[in-house]
């Protein structure tokens, strides 16, 4: 059933209620009716015949939710007729003569932009050391969210998730493995858009709203998909603390809008997961952690995790090793497994620096005579890694990562 046409008349009597309003002076009422037309708006979206079509109406959407912030503003200042002066956004989002030009039409940049974030991800469960409960909790997600339910009943599923915890803990590693598992349940192509907010803040200031906008439409597109949402917390400071800027504000109205999901409402054939990532969840706004359904802990490794991790970088590199495995678990406890990643690749370096002094001289003999030098490698010892130690050391504390732990109960 095509929606559609009764939505947009809801939008259109929403805004004729609010612009009266806006007229009469009155700015709440007119901030109220503004956020009813946004949410018809949002859903109006969701009947787009196109991805333009789709963008704009979103667009239009955020502008009006937008407004109605601005009014409750100069409401509570008690400002007499400050309301009259702000101009209300209108137009019809499906007219091309009043609508901007949108990814879909030309714009190459966010198109270079978006495509540059694509991936398909290589990386499997078997890659990531140790987090087995975590792995259990996201394939239970994942299989909640794919699964058939029973006939009339409606199951609620998990489409956003918030990893939280110390820097190299794995989280980008989980949303990499979660894709690829998605490619293997639906035995096609999952996608991974890798999205580094911070980058797309610092690098395309002024476009961060459409890319996202183009992203989420992508990932539609090339359902199911991953995508992930790195250095969240560069996004989400609390949004009445007066410190994001415009572009801030736009981008995370946009996320909120494709977190909400207002788009796939409805569609079953449509599977797009957000996978967020911050080492700061303290720091993010309570409505926006709202939107995550699940919010997961990826902490520093255990004894377990970091004897998987340390096999990972070296057993099955073929690296021997002259030591008890457990001396070297116990050397790297407080580290993260991108620190002992770190500390594998300096004792493993060091190593071959000192058997291999000689092959500087041996590029001088030509590329025949390199090509047929032997690398010597020798099985490494408790002392390569203390060495390597004095130079990798753990950077999250036992307090910092007690505050994680405090912070997750606070959630609960």
């Amino acid at each position: 059933m095509d929606l559609g046409p009764k939505l947009k008349r809801a939008c259109d009597d929403s805004l004729h209620k609010a612009k009266m309003a806006w007229k009469a002076g009155d700015a709440e009422a007119a901030a109220a009716h503004f956020e009813s037309a946004s949410k018809a708006m949002f859903k109006y979206a969701e009947y787009a015949g196109s991805r333009a079509q789709e963008y704009a109406r979103k667009k239009k959407a955020i502008e009006y939710r937008d407004f109605a912030k601005r009014l409750r503003e100069v409401g509570t200042e008690n400002a007499a007729g400050a309301a009259k002066k702000l101009t209300p956004p209108s137009g019809d989002p499906d007219d091309n003569s009043q609508r901007e030009s949108t990814p879909e039409e030309g714009d190459t940049s966010i198109s270079s932009a978006v495509s540059a974030m694509v991936h398909t991800s290589g990386i499997t469960w078997h890659d990531i050391g140790g987090l087995d409960e975590t792995k259990r909790d996201i394939k239970y997600a994942l299989g909640l969210s794919l699964a058939r339910p029973p006939e009339g009943v409606k199951i609620t599923t998990f489409r956003n998730i918030l990893f939280y915890g110390p820097p190299g803990t794995g989280k980008t590693l989980l949303a990499a493995a979660t894709s690829n598992s998605l490619k293997v349940t639906t035995e096609g192509q999952a996608l991974f858009f890798n999205v580094k907010v911070s980058g797309i803040l610092s690098k395309y200031f002024g476009e961060s709203s459409k890319i996202i906008s183009e992203l989420y439409g992508a990932a539609r597109d090339n359902s199911p998909s991953v995508v992930f949402l790195d250095e969240f917390e560069s996004l989400t400071t609390d949004r009445d603390s007066g410190e994001q800027s415009g572009a801030e504000r736009r981008i995370l109205s946009t996320i909120l809008a494709e977190l909400d999901g207002l788009s796939e409402k409805g569609r079953g054939d449509i599977f797009v997961l957000t996978i967020a990532a911050t080492n700061r969840p303290w720091d993010i706004d309570a409505a926006v952690l709202s939107r995550f359904e699940k919010q997961i802990l990826i902490p520093l490794p255990d004894a377990v995790s970091r004897r998987a991790i340390l096999d990972i970088h070296l057993g099955r590199r073929g690296y021997q090793i002259d030591c008890e495995l457990d001396e070297l678990v116990a050397i790297t406890s407080g580290y993260s497994g991108r620190e002992i990643e770190r500390l594998c690749k300096e004792a493993t370096g060091e190593m071959i620096e000192e058997l291999n002094a000689d092959l500087p001289d041996v590029i001088d003999r030509g590329l025949a005579g390199t090509r047929a030098y032997q690398v010597k490698v020798r099985p490494l010892g408790k002392e390569d890694f203390l060495r390597a130690a004095e130079h990798i050391k753990p950077q999250t504390s036992p307090e910092t990562m007690q505050r994680y732990l405090d912070w997750g109960k606070e959630q609960d």
